[in-house]
């Protein structure tokens, strides 16, 4: 190699090696920018556990530069000595990567560190230094303590709980459930809840389809209500309110569906008892206005014929045949009266049962008495009435209740004729069927508009002509008097062309 081989060659070398070291300046200057950008502690050590270089966020290069040549243990807090001791010896025994949690006081604060140290080894394998980096994790822990006790506090909330909360995947599976949930499982479904189990483990089968269907309604957005009764393990029956509910994140994406189960089953037997408390209130009251209507009516009958036969038996008081006639009919009437007290003594005495005192009625001897009660208004009407109970004579019923509708509508021929004309009456009995009878109260009075009058026909004192004293209650007390009987009243009426009552009634 000639001279000038030579000087190219040692020429062209060192071009090479200050390009070399141009590079390595500018490694190690962004090395040095990102080493002193970094929000990590840098600790570089020998073997010796000596510092080489260190760095600290917040604290001056002025400072740091004075440690340089300190053993690490004289410039750290002795709080984190021990397990930086033992992470140090076991780099140094192993050669190998290490790290730890560490906290305590540093710096004027209570702090959290992850620590992780790196062997740096020389170009023979031999460890040459330690590289020391802590990471603080103050905040982060305490979002967690936060979120930890937060959970801890929902938790307990949610166990203490009589509500079934139950949080389920968008597939139907379950992802969480509360210690009520856990604890009436067993009772419900007969399994106990399990993490991962499917909804048709749980929801009995019939309820499976329409559960299924809300379940969709609330994946698309929807919150849905319902209720169910669930018959349970040891037996009755369990009536549930259920809520299902999405469940988002903080950024909006659905992860679940929520379902609340309310146990309302002491609810409902609480409603249902004040149903039944109020039933029997109604029926009650509506008991009470018939006694009132019954006394009013069916014991003015005998009341006012007892009363006009006195009259007869003092004015007539030289004709022997005639007043035994009329003490004849004073006892005929005082027998009507006692047996209508007898009667109204027998349902108030059991006006606490649930059902009514029923007897075999005669219908002819009951139209009998109300035409002995209504002789006065008969006579004065110039009334005919015809009768014919030979399709059905009897039946299984309240003879209270069968006197006084037939009062009440016998009253009502009479009191509403035709003043021109002479009252008629037809009284009849047609049997239905095997189960009911029908009893017709046809007249040929004044009659009404049915289709005018017909939402008011059996309203309370709702009366159709005025010229006559009335309260307007037979038809309403009449129309209840029918109904507890279980039956039902039907009427056919025209102006001036009269009235016709049909009554239907159980054999």
């Amino acid at each position: 190699m000639t001279r000038d081989d030579l000087s190219k060659q040692l020429q062209e070398e060192n071009e090479k090696l200050k390009n070399d070291i141009k590079l390595l300046q500018i490694s190690e200057e962004r090395y040095k920018r990102l080493f002193d950008a970094s929000p990590d502690i840098i600790i570089e050590v020998n073997t010796d556990l000596s510092v080489i270089i260190c760095h600290v966020p917040s604290v001056p290069k002025e400072t740091l530069a004075k440690i340089a040549g300190s053993n690490i243990f004289d410039v750290t807090p002795v709080v984190f000595h021990d397990q930086m001791r033992n992470a140090l010896n076991r780099i140094l025994s192993t050669g190998q990567k290490t790290e730890y949690e560490s906290q305590g006081e540093a710096m004027g604060a209570y702090r959290h560190y992850n620590n992780y140290l790196s062997p740096i080894l020389n170009d023979k394998g031999i460890l040459q230094s330690i590289y020391f980096i802590s990471r603080e994790t103050t905040q982060q822990k305490t979002a967690e303590k936060i979120i930890f006790e937060s959970e801890k506090k929902l938790k307990a909330l949610f166990d203490s709980s009589k509500q079934l909360h139950i949080l389920l995947s968008t597939d139907g599976h379950c992802l969480w459930f509360n210690r009520t949930a856990d604890n009436v499982s067993e009772i419900l479904f007969g399994k106990k809840m399990e993490v991962g189990r499917p909804d048709h483990e749980y929801i009995p089968e019939v309820f499976l389809t329409s559960f299924r269907a809300f379940f969709e309604k609330c994946l698309k957005g929807e919150t849905v209500s319902y209720e169910r009764e669930y018959p349970m393990k040891k037996g009755g029956v369990s009536s549930l309110e259920l809520t299902l509910q999405p469940v988002y994140t903080s950024d909006g994406n659905l992860i679940g569906v929520s379902m609340i189960a309310v146990d309302i089953t002491e609810r409902r037997l609480y409603e249902e008892k004040l149903k039944r408390i109020n039933k029997e209130l109604v029926q009650q009251n509506m008991q009470l206005n018939q006694y009132s209507y019954i006394i009013s009516h069916n014991l003015r009958g005998p009341i006012v014929t007892l009363l006009g036969l006195t009259d007869v038996f003092e004015k007539f008081t030289s004709d022997p045949a005639l007043q035994t006639e009329v003490i004849g009919h004073i006892k005929k009437s005082t027998v009507h009266l006692d047996n209508i007290i007898k009667d109204l003594n027998l349902i108030l005495s059991n006006a606490e049962d649930s059902e009514l005192i029923k007897a075999t009625v005669d219908l002819d001897e009951e139209i009998s008495i109300v035409k002995d009660l209504l002789k006065g208004q008969i006579e004065g009407a110039q009334a005919s009435i015809h009768v014919d109970f030979k399709a059905v004579s009897t039946l299984f019923s309240v003879k209270s209740y069968i006197q006084s509708i037939l009062l009440n509508l016998m009253s009502n021929s009479l009191k509403y004729k035709m003043k021109e004309l002479p009252a008629i009456i037809q009284i009849k009995s047609e049997k239905i069927d095997d189960k009911t009878i029908c009893i017709s109260f046809a007249d040929n009075g004044l009659g009404f508009d049915i289709e005018k009058n017909k939402d008011k026909l059996f309203g309370f004192y709702k009366r159709f002509h005025t010229h006559v004293e009335g309260k307007g209650l037979g038809l309403y007390l009449l129309k209840n008097q029918v109904e507890i009987l279980g039956g039902k009243v039907t009427v056919e009426s025209e102006i001036n062309k009269g009235t016709t009552f049909k009554i239907f009634l159980s054999v």
